[in-house]
């Protein structure tokens, strides 16, 4: 029956994803991530929810220019501050996504977390390391 549907509709085609709709990008966790190339725009995409981060753990290299993404998966509105780096996105609705772009211009270790209301306290944290 299977080979008599695939062999009379044409066989199985993959859904192709709309038009202008979002583009999801995969990051490898940090210890396997590749700093980009001099002058290169490195791009980074973390999901948030009720109340953590993934991935909850980042590492640049010191000079390095970062475009971030955050995507909120949650429920609730969330934002992603780094306050060392002067880093912020605008807090957004669930299912919403802000791009900041800034170059990792200190090193050393530090928490990136949500700003909203008592979430980083409830776990909505992780930690950045800029070599």
């Amino acid at each position: 029956a299977i080979a008599f549907f695939a062999t009379q509709r044409g066989g199985y085609k993959a859904p192709t994803p709309p038009a202008g709709g979002p583009t999801i990008t995969a990051t490898p966790p940090a210890e396997e991530a590749t700093p980009a190339a001099e002058g290169e725009v490195r791009e980074i995409a973390v999901e948030g929810d009720e109340y953590s981060f993934s991935p909850d753990s980042l590492s640049f290299t010191a000079g390095e220019k970062v475009k971030l993404t955050f995507k909120n998966m949650g429920k609730l509105p969330h934002n992603l501050t780094i306050s060392e780096l002067d880093v912020e996105t605008k807090t957004i609705a669930s299912g919403k996504s802000e791009t900041v772009e800034f170059t990792a211009d200190k090193t050393g270790e530090f928490t990136f977390f949500c700003s909203v209301g008592n979430h980083s306290a409830l776990g909505m944290e992780g930690m950045l390391e800029v070599k």
